[in-house]
Parts: C-alpha cells; structure tokens; sequence
C-alpha cells in the first residue's frame, strides 16, 4: 500500500488513499500544495484497483466504479469536493474560479465551459494569485478561502499558453497544470472579495469587461450556487450580501490572455 497523501482542505484534515503508484502520484500533482494539518476524524478518499476498473469512496458517499485512471482521479475530485461541502456547512459554496488581486478575490462564476479556469490561468499569468479553480468558498463576511487543488484546463485551452503547453499532466478532464509550473508565490491566502467578473466564451468576442448591474451579478451566482439546500431561505441573503456593492462585469472572451490584461486594467482603474 502506497503512503496516504495527507492534508487539509477548507480547514479540514482530508487523506488521500491511492492503490495504485501512478494514480498517487497524480493526485499528489493536483493537491500538493496543501498543507498538512492532523486532526480528529479526517475527511477520507480512497481510490483502489477492483480488477481492470478503479473503485472510488469517499467519506462515506456512495461508492463509484470507473474503468481509466483518468475517469477515477475526475471522480475522486468530484466526490471529494462534495463532501468537503457536506462538511463545511458554515461557508456558502459558488461554482467558480477565484484569484486575488491587489489583496482582494477576483471571483469567476459560471458554469462547465465559460472558461472560468482558462480566464483564471491567464490573469495568474498576468500577476493574480491563486485561490481556487473551481469552487468559490466564502464566509458570511464575505471572505473567500483557499481551495488549493491544481488547474484543471481542457484539451482545446492549452494552445492559449504555448509557454506551458509541456507542464500539463495528464489528458482530457484528467488535464492538469502542477503548482511547480507557477511561480513559487502563487497561492493566495484568505481575502475579502473584491469584484465578479461572469466570463463567457464567444468567438470573435472583443475580451472587453462591461458594467453588470447588481441583479445581473445576483443572477449569475444564484445561476452557479451549490448549497442552496444547506441555507435554504438563507441562501438568497447569503448571495445578496456578496453581490451588495461589489463592483460586477460581464467578461465576453475570446483571447484569455487579452481579456486578463483589460479586467486588471479596468480594477486599476
């Protein structure tokens, strides 16, 4: 048995048992930069070979078959993000990219193929820090947390970064950018949030961010919230209370990297 990756996640001590050498060495890509944080009763997710398919449980969810490596490390991730969620009931979740700007977090939501973590890579390229690809963690206060997991970029956004194109490990869904092919100071702690930009890709778009009103802004991350039914009739005050007077954009993209440079440029200004 290969040694367990131990971590934290939101707070939270989470291991990480992986039969398989080259699965354990992936997942260890995707989450090493987590910081190791022992504890009572951690979060577990194990990922073992049952015959020529992988099996996947996590913290007590409904086990999972899948037959590549790469399919079992995707539902892994998945599986080990809902339950971070199941356990974190005092944060409010937003499916979302989050970087930090100037001390602030820049959240990115959207749903699958807005191009959210293609938008995030380029505005950590262009000097933003990171917090999460994914998921948008945040306290009543209005304080988004860290969720370190690796920059997961579709097959058909690597060409938009030539310079990183052989640090990508992996393929397909199963495509990852590890830590150290980012600059050592990427990772941002906690901050408050400090703008919503709601990207989309279009063809031709001119990567230009405009003004959204603040319901517009309410929508989007109403649209892209995953634990409505932890707060229930709360849920709405939660995402008032971020939308509140937070500056907000619409990013219509088409250059990540052109669209990167005009949204830091518009925060500046």
């Amino acid at each position: 048995m290969t040694e367990p990756l131990e971590l934290e996640l939101l707070g939270l001590p989470v291991r990480i048992e992986a039969s398989d050498e080259d699965v354990r060495a992936q997942l260890s890509l995707v989450y090493g930069r987590s910081r190791c944080s022992p504890g009572e009763r951690p979060l577990v997710a194990r990922l073992a070979r049952a015959g020529a398919s992988h099996r996947i449980a996590v913290d007590g969810r409904a086990e999972r078959t899948e037959e590549s490596a790469t399919e079992a490390v995707g539902a892994l991730n998945h599986e080990l993000l809902q339950a971070l969620m199941e356990r974190s009931r005092s944060l409010y979740f937003v499916h979302a990219a989050v970087v930090a700007w100037r001390g602030h977090a820049l959240v990115l939501p959207g749903l699958s193929r807005a191009g959210k973590s293609t938008v995030a890579l380029a505005l950590v390229l262009e000097g933003a820090r990171y917090l999460s690809d994914e998921l948008l963690a945040f306290t009543r206060a209005g304080r988004a947390e860290p969720l370190p997991r690796a920059f997961k970029i579709r097959d058909e956004c690597v060409p938009y970064f030539p310079e990183l194109a052989d640090r990508f490990v992996g393929e397909g869904e199963g495509r990852f950018l590890p830590f150290e092919a980012l600059r050592a100071d990427v990772l941002a702690p906690p901050a408050p949030i400090g703008a919503i930009a709601v990207p989309s890709w279009s063809a031709g778009a001119r990567n230009q961010p405009a003004r959204m009103s603040r319901g517009g802004a309410l929508l989007a991350l109403a649209a892209a919230s995953l634990n409505f039914g932890t707060h229930r009739e709360q849920s709405l005050d939660w995402l008032a209370t971020l939308a509140g007077e937070t500056p907000a954009f619409t990013l219509a993209w088409s250059d990540p990297r052109a669209a990167a440079r005009a949204l830091l440029a518009e925060l500046a200004g």
